[in-house]
Parts: C-alpha cells; structure tokens; sequence
C-alpha cells in the first residue's frame, strides 16, 4: 500500500493553500448551489474508485514513459506574419493541449495558454513532452486571454503575471476573476461570464457554453470557480472550443448544437480519459459523439500531445476517435503544433511517423 499512500500524497498534497480566497455568491441556478456556494453538474459526478485512482496517479509518476511519445513530435515555428495577414477566415495555431492561438475578425486571442514545463501542482508528473513552439517572448500582441477554467494544465499562472504589464484583456468563468486579481491583473481588465451569456469583442461575439467538469485549485476551492466552451461567432463563421468536459448525458452538446445550427470548426477535448474519472473527461468513442451532437462540419483534436495526463498511449486519443467522426461524415484536421492554419487547410496523421 506504499505506493498509493504516496500517489495519494501526489494527488492531495500540492500547491494547497493556507487560506481560502473569498469568492462571490451567485444567485441559485441549474450549475450553481446557493447553500453550498458551489457549481455543479447537473448529475452528481460518480464516486472514483480510490484505488483505480492512486494506481493511475502511481503508474503517472513511476512510468511517465511509457505514456509519452518515443521521439519529438514535429512541430513548425509559427507563422506569425502570414498568421496576423488580413483573411475573412480564422486562423489559428494550436500549441499542444488546449492551447490555441486564433486571429479571427482582428482580434489576437489566446485560448488557455500554458508553457509550464508541469501542470501538476508537484514536479513530478505532468511532465510537457517537449517546449512550446514559440515563447511568450516571440508572440504577437495579444488583445484577449479567454480561459475555460481554473486546473493547471488550462491556466498557467505564469502566463498570466507574463501579460500583467500588457494590455491584454480576459474573458474568463464565473469566479476565475478572482485569482486573475489576485495575480495582479486589474478588475476592469476582467470579463466574467456565466454558461449563455456573451460579450461583443469588435464585431466578434464569445460566448461561454456548458461543459461538464470540474474546478479547483487546491483543497480549499473545489467549484468554487465555473467552468465552461466557448462559441465564436463572425458573420461569416461559427468556432467552437469546448474546454474540458465529461459527455455527462450528452444533453449539453446537443443544446449548444441546436441552439448555434452547425460550427464550422470544432475543437474538442480528445484525451486524458479514463473510466475511473469518465466524469471528468470523454472517451475517444464519446468524443466523437459529442462532435456529432453539436453539428461540428470540422473536428480538431485537443487536450493531447503536450502532457500524459492519463495512462492511455500518447497517440491513442486520435487513433480511437478519428475513425468514427469520419464515419459521420465530419472532417477532421489534425495540424501539427506550431502549425499555422484555417478551416480549409488540408493536414495528415503525423503522429504515425514518430517512432
């Protein structure tokens, strides 16, 4: 039992605060307890089996090698000129994980940034297989850091304390402003928004959708902070980013399908799964049918090739997936990190050359 005292250890013993931050009350809601002062989902999640649970976090530490890729992915030094070049559609660049780079509409955004080299609240797992392919450094200005939620593999404090002296505005979860404030970034720099509610950047609207997952930092805040996708919407173009998200019942993919038609793009987590947390993330076959429900016309896999965050084969995400969303009749574009790209940029498998 050595071995899970210590994975247990791992799991609960990082990063925790002294303290609790004090966060807003809300008014009572479908995701948010007034009694509790806690979101939610709208099934209790499962109880994980604690032993399924310190056997993964155990594997994660002890054998992070057999999770990770044998040899570096390829990656492309980005583009920025021909990134930030006039176009009437997106372009993005997507940094491994979640994190993704857009211009859409003349605004610069960055979608869940992070370089940290571990997402884990110790060094010892979490490990990012290789560095991003451009640092903060050589970014072009950013106008707008949208985050999904609080875990650390989605906001890099780093990241954030980088852009305090920018310009850099942020649209973030209910709750999330909080710890931006207590970074250093100003409140009137800080747009909060809850599951259906939009702001207008320019002449693009965000706004922030229902996901099925989870918050916290530390011991002291589980949900106490929203989590959330977000649409993108042009007059000409309709993106979808679904931040983390459990499939749950599946009905909250199937609202933002009906209540948006069809996205032109859809990136959607792929990865980092296990039946053992099936509450916090999809498996690949859910994937799939989750990209179905919300009428994606192009899928994009994220939350994968950056960090082994589960005990599945780095590649096996894709592998799984791809198939079936084909099936459906869905195109799917894997770029590679760094890669820059829009909705009609054609892409292979390249994960499969690297042995």
């Amino acid at each position: 039992m050595k071995k899970y005292g210590i994975a247990l250890g791992l799991l609960l013993g990082g990063g925790y605060a002294l303290y609790p931050d004090t966060y807003p009350i809300y008014p009572k809601s479908d995701h948010y307890s007034l009694e509790e002062q806690r979101f939610f989902n709208a099934v209790p999640d499962k109880e994980m089996d604690k032993i399924e649970l310190l056997d993964a976090l155990w594997q994660m530490v002890v054998h992070k090698e057999k999770f990770a890729p044998p040899a570096p992915l390829p990656t492309e030094q980005p583009d920025f000129s021909a990134f930030l070049a006039n176009s009437e559609l997106a372009k993005f660049v997507w940094f491994g994980h979640s994190s993704l780079l857009t211009r859409v509409n003349g605004q610069t955004i960055f979608i869940d940034p992070v370089f940290a080299q571990s997402v884990s609240p110790v060094s010892l797992m979490g490990e990012r297989f290789q560095a991003p392919p451009a640092s903060l450094s050589q970014l072009p200005p950013i106008d707008w850091i949208v985050l999904s939620h609080n875990h650390y593999d989605h906001l890099d404090r780093d990241v954030i304390e980088y852009y305090k002296p920018h310009k850099t505005g942020f649209i973030v979860p209910l709750g999330v402003g909080v710890l931006l404030q207590k970074w250093g970034i100003e409140p009137e720099r800080i747009q909060e928004l809850d599951w259906w509610q939009s702001t207008q950047v320019g002449e693009l609207n965000i706004t922030s959708v229902p996901a099925w997952h989870n918050t916290g930092r530390s011991g002291l805040d589980r949900n106490k902070t929203l989590w959330a996708g977000y649409v993108f919407q042009t007059s000409s173009e309709k993106i979808y980013y679904s931040g983390d998200s459990a499939f749950g019942d599946g009905v909250h993919f199937r609202e933002i399908g009906e209540r948006f038609g069809s996205f032109d793009v859809a990136f959607v987590e792929n990865g980092q799964y296990n039946t053992t947390w099936i509450d916090n993330h999809m498996l690949p076959e859910q994937t799939a049918e989750a990209v179905s429900l919300v009428r994606a016309k192009r899928f994009v896999p994220v939350h994968w090739a950056a960090y082994a965050l589960s005990i599945h084969p780095w590649s096996e995400p894709v592998e799984r997936s791809i198939p079936l969303v084909e099936q459906a009749g869905i195109s799917v574009m894997t770029p590679k990190i760094g890669q820059v790209f829009d909705q009609n940029t054609q892409t292979d498998k390249w994960w499969r050359d690297v042995k």
